[in-house]
């Protein structure tokens, strides 16, 4: 088997460092894995959520009940496509802070480390997750998919 690294395994690697950051509730960590001009997108329910990722920071520093929801805290990288560069990844969490995530992430390789660029999200909630036909797939250990 090859030692060697692909961008592929870089990418990976970084939305690794996001999981470790929510799942720590570690608001630094989760600010070094984005740039520094990098920006969310989505839906909390109903609510359409847009700001810089320095709000979602806030949310992570002001989270007082990590203890109790990051034992059940589980993922899936679901996919990771590298183009030069750029990349994109989707992240399905279960369980961050008591909800259920899909998240698209865009990624920039600059001065050869991948960060994240963007940041796309939804928050499958089980009446809409119901209505959708939405299922959980298998996740393997360490809370992350074996796909």
């Amino acid at each position: 088997m090859s030692q060697r690294r692909t961008a592929h395994d870089d990418v990976r690697a970084a939305v690794e460092a996001y999981v470790s950051a929510v799942r720590a509730a570690d608001p630094k960590a989760v600010r070094a894995a984005f740039r520094a001009d990098a920006h969310m997108w989505g839906y909390l329910g109903e609510q359409f959520v847009s700001a810089p990722i320095e709000a979602f920071s806030e949310v992570v520093a002001a989270d007082e009940d990590a203890p109790r929801w990051s034992r059940d805290y589980t993922y899936s990288i679901r996919a990771v496509e590298v183009s030069g560069d750029v990349a994109v990844a989707v992240l399905d969490e279960y369980g961050y802070q008591g909800h259920d995530f899909t998240n698209h992430f865009s990624l920039v390789r600059q001065d050869g480390a991948w960060l994240i660029a963007s940041k796309t999200f939804f928050r499958r909630d089980p009446e809409r997750a119901a209505s959708a036909g939405a299922a959980r797939p298998d996740a393997g250990p360490g809370g992350q998919s074996s796909r």
